[in-house]
């Protein structure tokens, strides 16, 4: 997947979720939950170019080197998120950290499925390591 089509689908995702959000403002906090996808697309943004350069290296486990990196970067950053919150609200809401960690869940299969779209057509060609030759 190129920069500019993972960008485009970005702001695609992000604009989809504000628009649920806002779709529903008596189930969510509105204004807490659209800092939080802009947190989370901002994120997702500067980390998948690092993935982008595992998975475009020629080792093939630098790939899941960085992939882990990426992923890890974002549990780093969504806990100082989150810990930010809590020390700059007086009460936090349960909608807030569902909303939160769904928008955590799907960003990062966001990301790594546009990690993963240009190895799932070798997933069909190759003959599976774990079959057996002996008969």
């Amino acid at each position: 997947m190129t920069l500019i089509r993972f960008t485009f689908l970005l702001l695609a995702v992000t604009l989809f979720q504000i628009g649920i959000v806002l779709a529903i403002p008596n189930l969510v906090p509105v204004n807490d939950t659209i800092k939080a996808i802009v947190f989370f697309a901002t994120i997702t943004a500067a980390i998948y170019p690092i993935a982008r350069f595992g998975r475009n290296h020629s080792d093939p486990s630098m790939f899941i080197n960085t992939a882990y990196i990426s992923i890890g970067l974002r549990f780093i950053m969504s806990l100082c998120y989150v810990v930010y919150y809590k020390y700059t609200h007086t009460g936090y809401s349960k909608a807030f950290i569902i909303s939160f960690f769904i928008s955590y869940v799907f960003y990062t299969i966001f990301e790594i499925t546009s990690l993963t779209a240009k190895l799932r057509p070798n997933s069909k060609e190759k003959k599976s390591s774990n079959e057996s030759t002996n008969i």
